[in-house]
């Protein structure tokens, strides 16, 4: 059944027609089954698929250096292209930033593009091919095609990343969401959108951002924030601490005003785990401040001192309480 249900994903995948989430599938049958471990590798052996070997190269630097099994870098170093055919797919088991699909691969005229993505309680981070930097936060994902890098640099987001850009006024980098278009100017700059939230929005950090969203447009200067409603579709500015919004990449988490709805989707996330409200009363409670996030219980004992929460956890689930 699991070989069937394989060659079923493998073959939607090269066709080009397979979901996120059916390579999401396939990737925990190769990396949970060693039989289909070995089918995978020789159907890589065997196949005609083609790299772009700069592309393969800049991949191999971040796959080297994120690998949690010392010794095993010298047969990788010494075998790079070998083993680049393996990770390009499903490095899973070996890359501590997780979810890293690497698709180049040219099979009937079709190009897949390069998928990243950090899952429920992971970040990553990952160097493009033009130099730029990006750190992932959890639950989000980052693509882009083969094109990049060519005419403009073109970079699709779902949730949240930070951005520094490598300067190059030839080819314009965009961060592309759902809701707004984010376009920087050699600039270290935060993007949020998860399809789930209210708002999306961009801060910026150092530079200049140009955003655009529903026919409105911000330029944007160092310290302000651009926040796009999809609800009413007006985008609109406002000063912020910019370094507060990034707190994430060390390991901190910044809220501003938000409602503790908010506050259990953000934490989901984080955390990994399934947060539900016992009492619609708390999900309207608003909250400011930081928290560390060295785990989900320090976490919640903060929230349940600063405000009427209680909550109960079992295995990975919470209930949250409102307190009288």
């Amino acid at each position: 059944m699991k070989k069937k249900n394989y060659t079923i994903l493998f073959e939607k995948y090269l066709r080009n027609e397979a979901s996120v989430e059916e390579i999401e599938q396939l990737l925990t049958l190769i990396r949970n089954d060693r039989q289909i471990q070995y089918l995978f590798e020789d159907q890589l052996r065997r196949s005609d698929s083609s790299f772009d070997e700069n592309v393969q190269r800049q991949l191999f630097e971040n796959i080297s250096r994120d690998i949690s099994i010392n010794k095993k870098r010298h047969f990788i170093q010494k075998n790079w292209k070998k083993v680049l055919q393996w990770a390009a797919f499903f490095v899973l088991p070996l890359v501590s930033a997780l979810s890293v699909y690497h698709f180049t691969q040219k099979k009937q005229g079709n190009i897949h593009p390069t998928i990243i993505i950090a899952g429920y309680g992971e970040k990553a981070k990952v160097v493009l091919p033009d130099g730029s930097k990006v750190w992932i936060n959890s639950g989000s994902k980052i693509s882009y095609n083969a094109e990049f890098n060519q005419k403009k640099r073109l970079v699709f987001l779902e949730g949240e990343a930070y951005f520094e850009a490598a300067k190059d006024k030839d080819r314009p980098f965009i961060v592309k969401t759902e809701s707004m278009d984010v376009q920087a100017l050699g600039t270290s700059f935060n993007v949020r959108s998860y399809p789930e939230d209210k708002q999306s929005f961009a801060v910026l950090v150092e530079g200049k951002i140009k955003v655009n969203a529903s026919g409105y447009e911000q330029i944007l200067g160092e310290n302000q924030r651009a926040i796009f409603d999809k609800a009413t579709q007006i985008l609109f500015m406002d000063s912020v601490r910019a370094d507060d919004y990034v707190q994430w990449k060390n390991g901190n988490l910044y809220f501003d005003n938000q409602s503790f709805e908010d506050i259990a989707r953000t934490l989901s996330r984080i955390f990994n785990v399934d947060i539900r409200f016992a009492s619609d009363k708390l999900r309207s409670i608003r909250f400011s401040g930081t928290l560390g996030m060295s785990s989900i219980r320090n976490t919640l004992d903060i929230l349940s001192l600063t405000s009427p929460m209680r909550y109960e956890m079992r295995g990975t689930t919470i209930e949250l309480y409102f307190r009288d």
